[in-house]
């Protein structure tokens, strides 16, 4: 075999295992390690525990399903701007949480601070704390509402802890860069393996004369 043909195989390889392997890592993210239902209006205390494998900003979010007519679950979740639209509801979205560590406290604050806004998604969500997280490393999350929720059980309440909207754009970014890398691969991988097709084709016709008596 050649050597451009062991090139191009090799460029052809390498840019396969390149975008296979990335394609992989990203579908094993997981994204929202966190996303327990809050099951009745009188559960005001949840304490959780879970392991990321992504380094990021994480979210600890309440998300609830749009069950109920959107402005008043608005103004229960504490989303909407114009408080004047939430006379007689007021919201009851009013939470402090801590995160912590191998025993120890890394993170806390609640729902009164101000919060990134959430991904855009079928749900109404409200983001009532941020940290980042690294993967691997086990977190301890405890929530506590200073509130009744039963106003909000009707949109089916959960809390989530997911990865913040930034890090998906990244990760777009870093998609595009490992596409280009491995198509370059590959193609300049197919262009070698064509050169050393066409060489071997145009050096066979000339072995034959030469053969010739």
């Amino acid at each position: 075999m050649q050597l451009k043909t062991k090139a191009g195989l090799a460029l052809v390889v390498l840019g396969l295992a390149i975008y296979g392997g990335w394609s992989w890592w990203v579908k094993t993210r997981n994204f929202v390690p966190v996303n327990l239902a809050i099951a009745s209006a009188d559960q005001l205390n949840i304490a959780t525990q879970f392991q990321p494998n992504f380094d990021g900003l994480y979210f600890i979010e309440i998300a609830a399903q749009k069950n109920m007519p959107l402005d008043t679950l608005h103004c229960l979740m504490g989303v909407e701007a114009n408080a004047t639209r939430c006379q007689g509801s007021a919201p009851v979205i009013d939470a402090s949480w801590s995160v912590a560590s191998h025993g120890q406290e890394t993170a806390r604050g609640s729902s009164n601070e101000l919060h990134s806004l959430p991904p855009e998604t079928n749900t109404v969500t409200r983001v009532i704390g941020e940290f980042p997280g690294r993967a691997g490393q086990e977190y301890h999350l405890k929530v506590t509402f200073a509130r009744d929720l039963s106003a909000l059980m009707a949109a089916q309440p959960r809390l989530k802890v997911a990865v913040a909207d930034i890090a998906h754009t990244d990760l777009q970014s870093a998609g595009v860069l490992v596409f280009s890398i491995a198509f370059i691969c590959g193609l300049f991988g197919a262009i070698l393996l064509a050169v050393g097709w066409y060489g071997k084709a145009g050096e066979a016709p000339r072995d034959a004369n030469h053969k010739r008596p």
